[in-house]
């Protein structure tokens, strides 16, 4: 479709994207996933000889070797940690990597994943002694390893640890050899159902869910935001992890505007870290918005704080960020902007998202803009383009409740 093509209807090549609405050239979609690499022979011809029964009974020990501890990272492997739980109920699964402390009571919250295992790959900066160490350690201590990277240097480390069983995305070093897929045109989720599809483990019917947010946080909530009638929250989430794809803040000032204008309360939420941005924001408003990282600081120290409040709005707003992972996954209406990254390996999983993307021919990139418009890509999609489709999306779901 040509990028000033405005679309009403229709699909999209990759994982299965509904266009919803859409202004020019932007393209506002409801996001699911084919897993069409279930249809291939190869997985069939897995499922059929499923290694994981006939390994089930030997494994006590499982670790999942995720590397980085980004709260995006850790929200979409949770349906790959609760179909893996659902596959060996009676082993003891272990996310191995880096868990930031600040997103430590969300991983605690994650039922599948029963312990931690702090581990980082050898390089020369940190030298081999930290290494040999964790090997004493864990040395043939684990049943089955499982290796979500597609590194070799990193198998390679790992294989030293001498587990049972050992199952690699880079599968140079895995037990189970695996045919080459096109990951760059997958989903990150898919590419970890990959491997769980190469033990023989297909049925994915759920692929939301499994958070708990303690009773305690969700009153709290209601008791910040003084909720008495039927308010309707919107999440306001401006900033991510790394800058290059924030959409610009006059932009989420214009866009919280309009829906306080159109009787929405708009929440805006972020890590202590973003209080200038969000300060920023607040300050360019006409309206006055929910400011939880302002006016309590330590009440959103806690991530499990923001988590309740993302679970009593309506819709969330914001980047390609972990937190519209955590909202859409909480099982809130998200609508995430999207600019140097693309939706069809980033989206947030599920079937309430609407994703504003220009894809323009450089898409995606990183840190180096090249357009002589620069991140034109974030700055033509405009707040009124946001803003309709978020309320005709949403009176979409309130009548579709109604029937």
């Amino acid at each position: 479709m040509p990028a000033n093509q405005a679309a009403v209807g229709g699909s999209c090549a990759g994982p299965f994207c509904e266009l919803f609405l859409s202004g020019i050239g932007v393209f506002a979609m409801r996001y699911n996933y084919d897993l069409k690499f279930l249809e291939r022979k190869d997985f069939k011809a897995y499922k059929i000889d499923a290694p994981y029964l006939k390994i089930k009974n030997q494994v006590k020990e499982i670790a999942v070797y995720k590397g980085g501890g980004g709260l995006g990272d850790l929200v979409v492997s949770v349906p790959f940690f609760s179909h893996l739980k659902r596959a060996f109920p009676q082993a003891k699964i272990s996310y191995m990597g880096i868990i930031y402390p600040k997103y430590e009571k969300i991983f605690k919250s994650i039922p599948a994943i029963d312990g931690y295992i702090h581990y980082e790959r050898p390089n020369r900066a940190r030298g081999l002694k930290r290494y040999w160490e964790f090997r004493r350690n864990f040395k043939g201590k684990i049943d089955l390893l499982i290796d979500t990277q597609r590194r070799w240097e990193t198998s390679f480390w790992l294989k030293n640890l001498k587990p049972r069983y050992m199952l690699s995305a880079a599968f140079a070093l895995s037990d189970w050899p695996i045919v080459k897929l096109d990951y760059k045109r997958m989903h990150i989720l898919e590419q970890l159902l990959v491997l769980l599809a190469r033990l023989g483990v297909q049925d994915f019917k759920n692929l939301s869910g499994g958070i708990t947010i303690p009773a305690a946080y969700r009153e709290r909530a209601v008791k910040f935001l003084k909720i008495e009638n039927k308010e309707k929250f919107v999440a306001i989430i401006p900033g991510c992890g790394m800058n290059f794809k924030n959409w610009p803040a006059e932009y989420f000032a214009q866009l919280s505007d309009m829906f306080c204008d159109a009787g929405f309360k708009p929440i805006i939420l972020g890590s202590p870290e973003q209080m200038p941005l969000i300060k920023d924001i607040a300050r360019r408003m006409r309206n006055r918005p929910i400011l939880p990282s302002v006016e309590d600081a330590d009440f959103c120290a806690d991530i499990m704080n923001t988590a309740a409040l993302l679970e009593r709005c309506v819709i969330a707003v914001g980047n390609d960020s972990g937190g519209m992972h955590l909202a859409s996954f909480l099982g809130a209406q998200s609508a995430t902007i999207f600019g140097p990254t693309t939706p069809r390996k980033f989206a947030p999983i599920g079937n309430k998202n609407l994703i504003f993307y220009k894809a323009l021919p450089c898409s995606p990139c990183r840190f180096q803009c090249k357009r002589k418009i620069f991140k034109e890509c974030l700055f033509s999609i405009k707040p009124e383009d946001v803003f309709n489709s978020c309320t005709n999306f949403l009176e979409k779901i309130d009548i579709g409740q109604e029937r």
